[in-house]
């Protein structure tokens, strides 16, 4: 009986239409001070956007517009490529943002600024160039936002203030949807930072942090893989020294882009600080031990180029809509069987030949086991999982199924 009733009280009919998708990289960067005085900058930043290849590209500590067409002529658009285009440069208080964008795949539908005491938060409205969208009229939108905090410790309740300002205009902008936040936010710890809380449950706007890590990150090794600050341990360029130490680099989202509920979605294990490999605590990125986690070229100009590491993170959006005819090809109906120890799947429809995968994520986001999936399957063993909740998906679908193991 028991089995019986957690499979009424948890079943979940699971079925919908397949829809073509496209990957956008997203990449936020604190360039220090950009272009600064070393004419051989924009070489190292051509290195490593050629490298990303990065859709949507938000920058912090641009000085001058002259630096940010820089960027667009001789670091994005080079070497055979012409599709980056930017959003207007905007000479505000301090230093600058500014955002980049793939063409091909994105439009700037707006910008706008939202004034601090300090620097200028910035507002930029970017729609998908769905392959229909001539003839529905209808894409998705994203509502990017790049911040530069108040530095050092001492300025909690200044970059609260900062925050708390973003959140008020968020309050006034109910159609916002799939909302990214990047940038340099001088962040020690979440137990340290009231913009922490301000920033993800302050106003009514849910804002997550992909990698679910509150924490007191500064000079912790324990959070070592999380540190984006700082590359060195001698100054030059006019940047901070002193080793990997500090969290202060960060991309979040919206909670509508952890739900898939406006036709995008963060994909899950694809935040990383590009060029951190968890091994460079207190040290430079190019001290032993040798830094694997991208071609030697990339780190030696990630070393170079800021003391800062860029943060990258994955968002798959739809392509366009699907008639109901013709795209159908995904179903299945799932429960989970507590005394069992397993879910149970039922209906289970896959288009000839189409291959997937059943992925169980755990409520932090980590991918804690794989099962084929073909139109025969019965029933996923989940005997190994540990008691907690967890969100079963259809791999290239945008089904999902969530399920708590006593």
């Amino acid at each position: 009986m028991k089995s019986v009733l957690l499979g009424i009280l948890l079943f979940s009919s699971i079925c919908g239409f397949s829809q073509e998708r496209d990957t956008l990289k997203v990449l936020s960067y604190n360039l220090l001070n950009f272009p600064g005085l070393s004419s051989h900058r924009i070489d190292t930043l051509k290195k490593i956007v050629g490298h990303i290849q990065p859709d949507i590209f938000m920058v912090c500590e641009l000085t001058s517009g002259a630096g940010g067409d820089d960027i667009l002529f001789n670091a994005l658009n080079e070497d055979g490529v012409s599709y980056y285009d930017m959003a207007d440069y905007v000479a505000g208080p301090d230093t600058q943002n500014q955002l980049y964008f793939n063409s091909d795949k994105l439009s700037l539908y707006e910008q706008n600024e939202i004034s601090t005491v300090l620097r200028d938060i910035n507002e930029y409205v970017l729609y998908y160039n769905s392959t229909d969208i001539a003839t529905t009229l209808d894409t998705t939108f994203f509502y990017i936002y790049v911040c530069h905090l108040k530095a050092s410790t001492g300025n909690e309740e200044q970059r609260n203030t900062e925050i708390t300002a973003l959140k008020t205009y968020l309050n006034e902008r109910p159609q916002a949807e799939n909302i990214i936040v990047g940038g340099d936010f001088n962040f020690y710890g979440s137990d340290t930072e009231p913009a922490w809380n301000t920033l993800l449950s302050g106003g009514g706007v849910v804002i997550k942090d992909p990698l679910v890590l509150p924490g007191h990150w500064h000079a912790d090794a324990g959070f070592a893989y999380a540190h984006t600050q700082s590359t060195r341990t001698e100054s030059f360029d006019g940047g901070a020294f002193g080793g990997m130490d500090d969290r202060f680099d960060f991309i979040f989202v919206g909670d509508d882009l952890k739900t898939y509920s406006n036709d995008a979605i963060f994909i899950s294990g694809s935040y990383r600080a590009v060029g951190q490999d968890g091994l460079h605590y207190n040290k430079s990125l190019i001290e032993a031990p040798t830094n694997t986690s991208e071609p030697s070229d990339i780190i030696s100009a990630l070393y170079h180029m800021s003391d800062h590491l860029p943060v990258y993170l994955e968002i798959e959006v739809v392509k366009e809509g699907a008639g109901v005819e013709e795209a159908l090809i995904a179903q299945f109906d799932a429960f989970y069987n507590v005394d069992m120890d397993q879910i149970e799947i039922a209906n289970m429809k896959l288009a000839n030949g189409e291959q997937s995968q059943f992925l169980v994520y755990s409520a932090t986001g980590q991918l804690v086991a794989e099962f084929d999936a073909d139109n025969a399957i019965e029933s996923l063993n989940t005997q190994a999982l540990a008691s907690g909740s967890y969100i079963l998906k259809l791999k290239a679908h945008a089904y999902s199924f969530r399920f708590v193991k006593p």
